[in-house]
């Protein structure tokens, strides 16, 4: 493939504690068939050897950012996005991997297509016994411009190349510690068009305890979610079953009845699952509402 263009891509990793995974995502890099990017890596105050690591790659387009503090994903991603100097910014997870022609095809793909600022590939989720699924998500809703508000399956990290231009008023906030992607996805999408690259040009894996299960601050950031988007989310049914529904849930996992009967008046009259579910959540102790509630949700 011969590209019409050679405009620099910048790539970035936020990590955190990785320095025995994060070789990884740095070979994949090197191993690009397209060759004007810089690769940013923010290192998040990790107390490893994350930085001997990074440093023992010997490429003048690799740069390393120490963070003094531990500000979480979204304040690493910002300290990335503001010291990029490409056209196209991409975000690779520290312990995922491109396969060697993403950039090449992903630029190519945004490149040519006058009417999209940003786009993601497909992408293989590989578990530790290196089994693995493929997926290429195509959003079934056509809503405009609220689209991800109603579906959004897919991160930042898995293969998307956005436009510089999309950073001009809009970056990851800073309050959340989880749900950044979701939260900044959203607001992407609000402004900009998408396109999908519909090959399988990117490889996570899994590593144990990359799951946050930390449902206080998952109560947190869809709180915040929902007030910016607040009027939305209440003027549609759907919305607003399907985000309240969720701070519900998230409230109960964490004992927060206060927030959670806030959410939960907001669905009370949408069928019987809000109810059913306060209900479990009054009678029995915590542990065991919880496991309840996931096993009638599967």
């Amino acid at each position: 493939m011969i590209l019409q263009t050679q405009d620099l891509i910048t790539i970035i990793t936020p990590t955190y504690n990785r320095a025995h995974i994060i070789s990884r995502a740095i070979e994949s890099v090197l191993s690009q068939t397209y060759e004007n990017w810089e690769y940013i890596i923010v290192d998040d105050a990790s107390s490893d050897n994350t930085k001997e690591v990074v440093e023992s790659f010997k490429d003048n387009r690799i740069k390393y950012i120490a963070c003094k503090e531990n500000g979480g994903n979204a304040v690493a991603r910002n300290v990335g996005v503001n010291a990029a100097k490409g056209k196209y910014i991409a975000f690779l997870d520290s312990d995922d991997e491109y396969l060697p022609v993403y950039l090449e095809k992903a630029l190519s793909k945004l490149s040519s297509n006058d009417e999209a600022d940003f786009l993601w590939s497909g992408t293989r989720t590989v578990a530790i016994d290196r089994s693995y699924s493929e997926s290429i998500w195509i959003p079934k809703s056509k809503r405009q411009p609220d689209q991800f508000l109603y579906e959004l399956h897919v991160g930042i990290g898995r293969g998307f190349l956005i436009n510089r231009k999309c950073f001009s008023d809009l970056n990851f906030d800073e309050r959340l510690r989880t749900a950044v992607d979701t939260d900044f996805l959203i607001r992407l999408r609000m402004k900009f068009q998408y396109t999908i690259l519909e090959e399988i040009l990117l490889y996570i894996h899994t590593q144990p305890g990359s799951v946050r299960s930390d449902f206080s601050e998952k109560k947190k950031s869809y709180a915040i979610i929902i007030d910016k988007h607040k009027k939305l989310i209440e003027a549609d049914k759907y919305l607003r079953f399907k985000w309240y529904y969720k701070l519900f849930w998230l409230s109960l996992y964490d004992g927060d009845f206060h927030l959670g009967k806030k959410a939960y008046l907001k669905i009370k009259y949408i069928g019987l699952k809000p109810s059913f579910l306060w209900a479990i959540f009054k009678i029995f102790p915590k542990k065991t509402a919880i496991k309840l509630h996931k096993k009638l949700s599967n």
